[in-house]
């Protein structure tokens, strides 16, 4: 009785296990490319690689991937919205809920596939290219509206 209870125990825990693994994006290579801007910079298209085992986890990938770019780098024209020490530091509980509480994708207006979802080689995983349509103004807005970014960074 005690062998198959430790045995159902190890089970579980191996299945726990398994499930809690979730791809990050920091995980894997790629860029994130700028395709198009407004010309005030209200929406961008971005070009990315989403990785996951299947193409919601891909697509999700490149969201958050994206939204990263977005916020912390930037691109040609239009600077990044925060610097990212700033984020992790004194806003950690306001990105936090922008990323775990998946509070990013009221800023997503877009998201279309614009490629075959290919597994990577050499790894457990497969990658699919996503243009990924971003609402930067309303995300600034956000922002703003919990004082996040200073006057004249971020535009």
């Amino acid at each position: 009785m005690k062998k198959s209870l430790l045995l159902i125990a190890i089970c579980l825990s191996a299945c726990a296990g398994a499930y809690a693994q979730k791809v990050k994006p920091v995980e894997y290579g790629g860029s994130v490319n700028l395709i198009k801007s407004d010309p005030d910079q209200s929406s961008i298209i971005v070009r990315t690689l989403g990785y996951g085992k299947n193409e919601a986890a891909a697509r999700e990938d490149a969201e958050i991937r994206a939204m990263r770019a977005v916020l912390y780098v930037g691109f040609q024209g239009c600077s990044g919205l925060v610097k990212e020490s700033e984020a992790e530091g004194e806003h950690a509980a306001y990105f936090s809920r922008l990323f775990d509480d998946k509070r990013y994708k009221d800023f997503v207006s877009g998201v279309a596939s614009v490629g075959d979802l290919i597994k990577v080689k050499g790894q457990k995983v497969k990658q699919m290219p996503f243009d990924i349509t971003v609402n930067r103004k309303a995300l600034r807005q956000d922002l703003v509206r919990n004082q996040i970014g200073r006057l004249g960074f971020g535009r």
